[in-house]
């Protein structure tokens, strides 16, 4: 993991909401154009938003909680050192239970080989992204993955014995797709428990 800057965990939780905003809806395929055009549309609406109404949008209070317990960074991760959600998207937790980039050379295997393997959400969710944005994803600081410390946060690999530095709490298929395309390192917001003051 490399640090970059600290960053205010405002800036995470309009991440999260913005990227929560713009899911792709079950019915299908998106075009770029239309992608860029909701994007936008969603970037007015999120900026807007303030801190209460930021919160209201996020709304399992273990994740609130977790985001305002953090410091964060903007940071870049090895695929290597970081791992996704258990089950991430409905892929099978053999799938998901060791390093993002394992997880998604299963994916590329699995969308050259039998793409009827994805199921759920990462058979929609993947090959779009790698269709119309997946060159977008880096670029734009809203759409960065966001990572806790291994182990800590929302701890959504904590089945798992294996242990990454890195857990992604959100924005796994769009990790997984910047993996598949071939990237090794992605820049993405970071997140470290708050040491408590010792009295």
């Amino acid at each position: 993991m490399k640090l970059l800057k600290k960053v205010n965990s405002r800036e995470v939780k309009r991440c999260f909401v913005l990227g929560d905003s713009i899911t792709i809806q079950r019915n299908g395929k998106i075009s770029e154009k239309s992608f860029m055009n909701k994007l936008e549309r969603a970037k007015q609406k999120v900026l807007n938003l303030n801190t209460a109404q930021l919160n209201k949008r996020i709304s399992w209070s273990k994740r609130l909680y977790a985001y305002e317990n953090s410091d964060w960074y903007l940071g870049e991760v090895s695929t290597a050192e970081v791992g996704v959600w258990s089950r991430a998207g409905g892929l099978p937790a053999s799938w998901t239970n060791r390093s993002l980039r394992e997880t998604a050379h299963k994916v590329r295997l699995a969308l050259e080989k039998n793409p009827k393997r994805l199921v759920k959400r990462a058979r929609r969710a993947i090959p779009n992204i790698l269709a119309t944005n997946v060159n977008r994803l880096q670029k734009e600081k809203y759409l960065l993955p966001i990572i806790f410390k291994g182990n800590s946060g929302t701890r959504g690999r904590h089945r798992f014995k294996y242990r990454a530095k890195g857990d992604i709490d959100d924005g796994c298929m769009r990790s997984i797709a910047l993996a598949v395309s071939g990237m090794k390192v992605i820049r993405a917001y970071i997140g470290f428990p708050k040491k408590r003051a010792v009295h």
